[in-house]
């Protein structure tokens, strides 16, 4: 009977085909000895070559610097830096700048002007005694000359017209030669008394631009606490993220010791094999976790840099290490003076009272639009007629030898005038709601502090409350690791409590942070984000 061969005895063609694969290996590393031992010469410059190399490839990497930062820091440097609050300060720049140019409207003109002109004409005359008519032949030739300055004051409207006016006149009348001077000066005034003697149109341009460059510095202001504030939760986001990092280091930790011990008993048999299993697996949650932490606190950090910094280029190796301890002093609220400042400090508030000021110029302006026209005209001056030369034109002018003098009116009443009076029903309706959208914004600020300073007080209750978990849950998780190693409790157990106490920290961190926020969430909904940071306001307008 033939015996059956055993399928794991090796015979002498198993062995060869079973012959460990590193011993051609070997060989041919046994062959190149020789050569690798070959001039030292070669094999030092090989090492300088490769070394130069490396240098040249450790030149591109720039090494990451960290600059140790504070809050008050990272505000100063996004003050100066920000793109969105350079961009609102030039915003602010260019409606100073147009008040300025509106005010240009009472600036006089000076208007100088110099004609010449020749005419010819031909007619009849009464011609000899005997009756019959004679042809007679002008000719004229005249210079004229002027100089006046126009404009507008800021009294009801009046405008001035101070003008000179010098020219001569010279040719032949029916064959007699003429040549004469003249000259005269003078003051014109107009004045309107019904439309555009309340509300003048220079005056509510001015007033417009006025208005609208104060509502731009309010903007600002708005920009400026909107920009803090970000910054501030930035900064407390990357303070959270760096906590939360320190948390799940020591949950990976605790997981990996826990996991070590497990292994331990598991090869000495106290333990089970599926203990030592739950033990690794939690170490493995644990350091995804952590990776999931790094990540959020890279993200948080270019957070706050975008709010820093106005170049990401050049900040691009810059690490920002955020200095602060974790552990915020209570601030105590009052809902009924945080609604006070309010209404009296928040610039968007402001803002809005400002424009509603602005719409009431509208409204004067586009009633007195409806008014018909009614304008006292009035004039004086010195003349001089009939003078040989231009000095004795002026010499007369000196005298004033001959005045003169104008007054009177002009009534102009526009028939229907529906485009004003549309105007001014259209102003009046936007007015009626610009006061109801402040009347809005007031309520809104309101309720928003109420909210705040509700948020405020149960976030310091939570930190209270947290604090007391997470000590609860590290007495809980020492007292089970103990009967662990007493042997009366098992790794699951364990294993529980130590997610507890990572899940109590997280909380912890997290309630002392949004307590961070919440008080600078109520200081913004104050308005005193600014005086909380004992910042000076600087709302003047930027060079463009």
């Amino acid at each position: 009977m033939n015996k059956m061969k055993n399928p794991h005895t090796a015979s002498p063609l198993g062995a060869r085909a079973t012959r460990p694969r590193f011993l051609p290996a070997l060989l041919a590393a046994c062959l190149a000895l020789p050569a690798l031992a070959g001039d030292p010469i070669d094999s030092i410059d090989s090492i300088d070559s490769t070394d130069s190399l490396v240098t040249r490839h450790s030149s591109l990497v720039t090494a990451v610097v960290e600059r140790p930062m504070a809050l008050d820091d990272c505000i100063a440097l996004a003050l100066e830096n920000n793109l969105d609050l350079r961009i609102q300060r030039l915003t602010r720049t260019a409606a100073a700048i147009d008040a300025e140019g509106a005010s240009g409207a009472y600036d006089p003109s000076l208007a100088l002007g110099a004609k010449r002109s020749r005419t010819e004409t031909e007619g009849t005359a009464a011609g000899t005694s005997e009756g019959v008519l004679s042809t007679t032949r002008t000719e004229t030739d005249e210079n004229a000359f002027t100089a006046g300055i126009q404009g507008d004051t800021s009294f009801h409207g009046l405008s001035y017209d101070l003008s000179a006016r010098a020219g001569d006149s010279s040719g032949t009348r029916a064959d007699n030669p003429f040549d004469t001077t003249t000259a005269s000066a003078g003051l014109t005034l107009t004045q309107p008394l019904l439309r555009g003697f309340k509300t003048p149109a220079t005056h509510y341009r001015i007033a417009t631009a006025r208005t609208l460059s104060d509502e731009a510095a309010l903007a600002l202001e708005q920009k400026i606490q909107s920009t803090v504030a970000a910054v501030e939760t930035a900064f407390y986001a990357l303070i959270q993220a760096r906590e939360t990092i320190a948390v799940r280091e020591k949950a990976l930790a605790l997981a990996e010791q826990l996991a070590a011990d497990t292994e331990r008993k598991v090869s000495v048999g106290t333990a089970f094999a599926l203990d030592a299993r739950q033990a690794a697996s939690q170490a493995a949650t644990a350091r995804a976790e952590l990776s999931d932490a790094h990540r959020a606190a890279a993200v948080a950090h270019n957070d706050l840099k975008s709010l820093v910094f106005a170049d990401q280029r050049t900040v691009r190796n810059l690490r920002i290490d955020a200095r602060y301890t974790l552990d915020p002093a209570r601030v105590p609220t009052d809902p009924a003076a945080s609604g006070d400042l309010a209404l009296d400090l928040r610039p968007d508030i402001r803002a809005q009272r400002l424009a509603l000021v602005r719409q009431g110029i509208e409204v004067d302006y586009r009633r007195n639009q409806t008014l018909p026209s009614l304008d006292l005209v009035l004039g004086a001056g010195v003349a001089a007629s009939d003078e040989d030369t231009y000095p004795d034109a002026f010499s007369q002018l000196a005298s004033a030898d001959e005045p003169y003098w104008t007054a009177g009116v002009t009534f102009t009443i526009p028939l229907g005038n529906r485009a004003a009076s549309a105007a001014h029903r259209q102003a009046l309706a936007n007015a009626e709601r610009m006061r109801l959208e402040l009347r809005r914004l007031e309520e809104n600020a309101l309720v928003e502090v109420e909210n705040a300073t509700a948020a405020l007080d149960t976030g310091w209750e939570k930190i209270a409350a947290t604090r007391e978990a997470r000590a609860c849950a590290e007495d809980a998780l020492a007292a089970e690791q103990k009967k662990l190693d007493s042997g009366q409790s098992t790794p699951f157990v364990v294993l529980q409590l130590q997610r507890d106490l990572t899940t109590a920290r997280q909380s912890e961190i997290a309630a002392l942070t949004d307590y961070l926020r919440l008080a600078s969430a109520l200081s913004l909904a104050e308005g005193t984000l600014l005086q909380r940071h004992h910042l000076d306001l600087d709302t003047s307008p930027a060079e463009p």
